[in-house]
């Protein structure tokens, strides 16, 4: 299975793409139109990494960077003519949330990858469901009151194709959420705590939340200590789909 690294890009409804711009979600909750729409950039480079590579090294020149891990040696190679590559670093964080990945299955039209999140206490790998098309991000995490019983998925990450500024809002989402807003760098923007806004609160009267500045990537997860992700304190964020 082949997975490509993005660093920054998400949130829990529609993005403005290039050129695109933002309507409030069809869903009844989503992203709501943001104040100014930074404008596309060509595309996301592609790097290639090996094996054992420092991914973060990789990915620290130009932003708007996807990375993708270079296929390890088939089993049938021999060392003469494939050495072998030294174990990555990021393995052993990486399994327990792996295992997660073999068992729980995303919502229909979602996909799923690993959060990966640096910071003074090292990194911790999580598994999270990925919303990176128009439709997987209007619809978000609408109508999930019981975030445990999707599987053991830490988060919902929400992937964009460029930078955005655009709000969100919690319009028929009944669980309370921490979104975390990351560049496409990697570095945290800002995050925020927001509450469920139900009928019959009227859709005009509930709560934008903008981030501090443009974004890439939104993770939302479920406000808690047990649910904490370490984003508020990371120095670097990334995030593989799988």
């Amino acid at each position: 299975m082949s997975a490509v690294r993005w660093t920054a890009a998400g949130c829990v409804a529609l993005l403005a793409a290039a050129g695109c711009s933002v309507t409030e979600s069809t869903r009844t909750g989503g992203l709501v139109p943001p104040a100014n729409t930074v404008a596309a950039d060509s595309g996301p480079a592609v790097v290639t990494a090996g094996p054992g590579d420092d991914l973060a090294a990789a990915i620290s020149g130009p932003s708007h960077i996807a990375v993708t891990r270079a296929p390890q040696a088939s089993e049938d190679e021999t060392p003469e003519t494939s050495p072998a590559a030294p174990a990555s670093t990021s393995d052993a964080p990486e399994a327990a949330a792996l295992a997660v990945l073999a068992t729980a299955v995303p919502f229909e039209g979602f996909r799923e990858g690993l959060l990966g999140v640096s910071g003074p206490a090292g990194t911790q790998v999580w598994p999270v469901i990925i919303a990176d098309t128009p439709a997987a991000r209007q619809r978000g995490l609408m109508g999930v009151a019981d975030f445990a019983a999707l599987g053991g998925y830490a988060a919902m990450v929400f992937v964009f194709p460029a930078d955005t500024g655009g709000a969100f809002w919690m319009r028929d989402t009944p669980l309370p959420l921490r979104i975390t807003f990351v560049t496409a760098d990697g570095s945290v923007v800002s995050g925020t705590e927001m509450v469920p806004c139900l009928a019959p609160t009227p859709a005009d009267e509930c709560e934008r939340y903008f981030p501090e500045g443009s974004y890439r990537l939104a993770i939302e997860h479920p406000v808690g200590p047990e649910y904490d992700l370490s984003l508020a304190s990371a120095d670097f964020v990334e995030v593989t789909i799988e």
